[in-house]
């Protein structure tokens, strides 16, 4: 809005990046926002595409380009996966779960905080890596299942480097309850991980059920508990679930982002 009336009366064209996925409480206020003031929109996935249209946006101003990631250019070698889980306490001998992303409420940690807590048992190897940081980590729900669960959990903080986390993992989890794509779920895959995700917004545009990982219902401890016993018990199909997740994530490399976005530019331009 700041920017349409920065520009009033200038020769541009203007677009607009949609990456959430929540419905606005005035649908009319989207419509002006998003029909009146911009020549596209840019939706990173079909469901904010499909919410978009439920809003009132007419289809041709929406141009679907999911957000890129950087694919490494290799999987991670024995060395790497080893120096990466010595980095955070732990060897071979643990299942290791990792998340990234931000601690906010619809990122649901405290979703496979329960998860852990009921695999205690019968997976007592698995251990949970919570990276990122955020307004929910101090939360007393997510402080107390922490404190609880004692060390089968660790909280990494924000990540700078993704080479230190993700080749220390053996499976990703995003149990989100909103998703615009799932970003965090692709850099995963890229470095050869299988996912378990929630069938969300955009996370089953990511991950294929039964070929790059596992779709669960949201919300449910149980549910994902269920799937990483699945991933555990299965190693060998475990590793090819990674290997097809890698060529899964290739599809969203950020030179395909950069060159659908550019496509676009020389459209509204020309």
């Amino acid at each position: 809005m700041v920017a349409w009336l920065a520009s009033m009366g200038m020769p541009v064209r203007r677009v607009a990046s949609r990456r959430v996925t929540f419905l606005p409480r005035r649908r009319w206020t989207y419509r002006f926002k998003y029909a009146r003031t911009c020549d596209a929109v840019i939706a990173v996935s079909d469901s904010i595409r499909q919410w978009a249209i439920r809003c009132g946006l007419p289809t041709s101003k929406i141009e679907l380009i999911p957000d890129g990631i950087d694919i490494p250019p290799g999987l991670p070698s024995t060395a790497a996966r080893a120096n990466a889980r010595a980095r955070w306490g732990f060897g071979e001998s643990e299942f290791l779960i990792g998340h990234l992303g931000a601690f906010t409420p619809e990122k649901g940690q405290e979703v496979a905080l329960g998860a852990l807590q009921l695999l205690r048992e019968r997976l007592p190897q698995a251990r949970l890596l919570l990276a990122g940081e955020g307004p929910t980590l101090r939360d007393a729900e997510i402080s107390q299942r922490c404190k609880a669960l004692g060390g089968l959990v660790r909280l990494c903080g924000e990540i700078q480097n993704l080479a230190e986390f993700f080749p220390a993992l053996d499976l990703f989890v995003m149990p989100s309850k909103s998703e615009g794509l799932g970003s965090s779920a692709l850099m995963a895959m890229s470095y050869g991980l299988p996912v378990v995700a929630s069938l969300v917004g955009g996370l089953p545009e990511v991950v294929e059920e039964a070929r790059t990982g596992w779709l669960i219902e949201p919300s449910s401890p149980a549910a994902l508990a269920q799937a990483i016993l699945a991933a555990a018990g299965d190693r060998a199909r475990l590793r090819q679930l990674g290997l097809n997740g890698r060529e899964r994530a290739r599809q969203f490399s950020v030179d395909i982002m950069v060159e659908r976005t550019e496509a676009l530019y020389c459209r509204l331009l020309f």
